[in-house]
């Protein structure tokens, strides 16, 4: 295989030793598509043992330990973690994971954790926002839970009183009267503050790394940790990630190469890609390897089986080539499930990433709250009645709680559960792969067809100005209130090999206009 210059430079950078110069962080930037875990194993093989390949996912683990070499050893994060708990703690949180998955009910936080157990009204509310409490704590950096960490709450209730049922439920789980979370394992190993007995360490995905591993990596006493990612794929904040790039960049004794060109798409998603991160200051375009057809997918219905057939929907589109399979890309869950029926209806197979969970989770969830039982850890723990849920869809009719109430409506929860039911257990036996633009994260398929719901509007949207999370076009600007939004859709555009339909038309059209 004939490495590229950019390939080139990277390896002789690994067997010059840094170039003689005092070195503990390497900083790759590496662009969706641009063969990171191939240089990351080419790195393994240059330097000596012992080393450590960390990654966030089991899938990509057990992917790369058959590239790496023996002295590598590869493993998630969190098996990193139980490796360095005492064994007898960590036979016991092994037993706890066992035999409760890592999930903690809020019943039990109620009927074990003291200082719960005595609350009257909104207990299960409360454990639900301590729960929540202690999980922003456990991704953070700090060593002592406070305020900081606790969630947006009513004015009734008081932070410190969370912080300190918070911390009642962390000392339940450190005696092991509650089931242990993996968050929580995590952050108590962390805390040790061990050194790692791996002299070189690689971080994949490192743009997601949270703060509590950043930190604990950065103070590791001996050898070079090498980062690896993209921080324009840096989308969940939400989860207490965090740039980790960025901050790597600024540490001392720290080297920075670049990965720009992918192997996965050709010219037209590059420009695309290169045109959305330029709007975030970034003048290092993305470069493409070989072809792959773009074009404009107007949408009139969400009926997969003309992508499938060759021929987008739309006035004037010449019929492309067909595909035995493709994905679909959205923003919303809710989405999906109207992609799902569209299939069902069209007698096509399909299957949902993640089986659906999430899916199926938030149908649950508003059937609890529409029979008068709101689950306060689930998905609509932000309504505490069905009123509440149907108010908002009538003052923000382009939100998420307008589109479940619509689902509702028509064609009614049963039959979307029944439609969820029906999807295909294996990717590789449905004709409609289901996907959210999270999701679709590390993955790619030959055909891609990108929904309209990730498009940005001409003007900020009702629920957008509610939100205060803004991202519409503005004449030939891109107006953004947060740089996730940007992220997103620098991740959908992404995913296509062969072929890319894009459904946002107001997107497409700020793209094509710049040529």
């Amino acid at each position: 295989m004939q490495l590229t210059e950019e390939q080139t430079r990277i390896l002789d950078f690994v067997r010059s030793a840094g170039g003689g110069k005092p070195v503990r962080h390497v900083l790759l930037h590496a662009y969706a598509g641009a063969g990171k875990s191939f240089i990351l194993s080419e790195i393994a093989r240059l330097l000596p043992g012992p080393g450590l390949y960390l990654a966030f996912n089991q899938a990509i683990v057990q992917d790369i330990r058959q590239k790496l070499p023996p002295h590598f050893k590869a493993m998630t994060t969190h098996q990193l973690a139980l490796e360095g708990l005492p064994r007898d703690v960590a036979k016991r949180v092994r037993a706890s994971l066992d035999q409760d998955r890592g999930r903690v009910a809020l019943p039990q936080i109620l009927d074990k954790v003291e200082g719960l157990r005595s609350i009257k009204k909104d207990g299960l509310a409360i454990a639900g926002i301590a729960m929540r409490t202690m999980s922003n704590f456990c991704g953070s950096g700090d060593v002592r839970m406070g305020p900081q960490h606790v969630p947006a709450i009513p004015k009734r209730w008081k932070s410190e009183d969370i912080v300190q049922y918070a911390d009642h439920i962390w000392n339940a789980m450190l005696d092991f009267r509650i089931p242990v979370t993996h968050d929580f394992y995590f952050k108590a190993w962390t805390l040790m503050g061990q050194s790692l007995p791996y002299f070189h360490r690689l971080v994949d995905e490192a743009q997601d790394t949270n703060p509590a591993l950043l930190g604990s990596l950065f103070h590791q006493p001996q050898g070079v940790t090498w980062w690896a990612g993209d921080p324009y794929q840096s989308i969940y904040s939400w989860r207490g990630a965090m740039d980790a790039l960025s901050h790597v960049g600024k540490q001392d004794q720290t080297h920075s190469d670049y990965l720009t060109r992918s192997f996965r798409f050709g010219n037209a998603p590059a420009d695309l890609a290169s045109r959305l991160l330029s709007v975030l200051g970034e003048d290092r375009p993305v470069q493409g390897t070989g072809h792959t057809e773009i074009s404009a997918a107007p949408m009139e219905s969400r009926n997969p089986r003309p992508f499938l057939q060759g021929v987008a929907p739309g006035k004037g589109l010449a019929p492309g080539r067909g595909f035995s399979t493709l994905a679909w890309v959205s923003f919303s869950n809710v989405t999906l499930l109207d992609v799902a029926l569209q299939c069902i209806e069209q007698g096509l197979s399909f299957h949902i990433v993640g089986q659906g969970r999430d899916e199926k989770s938030l149908i649950y969830a508003a059937m609890k709250l529409k029979s008068g039982k709101p689950d306060p850890k689930g998905p609509l723990s932000a309504y505490r009645q069905w009123s509440e849920l149907e108010e908002e869809a009538a003052s923000v009719p382009d939100g998420d709680a307008a589109k479940l109430l619509k689902l509702y409506r028509h064609p009614g929860f049963g039959a979307i559960l029944d439609a969820l039911n029906r999807g295909e257990n294996r990717e590789s036996d449905a004709q409609v792969v289901l996907t959210t633009a999270h999701r679709a994260k590390g993955r790619e398929w030959d055909c891609v067809v990108i929904d309209s719901d990730l498009d940005a509007n001409t003007e900020p949207t009702p629920a957008q100005i509610r939100k205060k999370r803004r991202f519409f076009l503005e004449g030939d600007d891109l107006r953004f209130d947060n740089r996730e939004d940007i992220h997103l859709r620098y991740v959908a555009f992404t995913r296509g090999r062969k072929h890319l339909h894009v459904g946002c038309l107001n997107l497409y059209h700020w793209w094509a206009k710049a040529f």
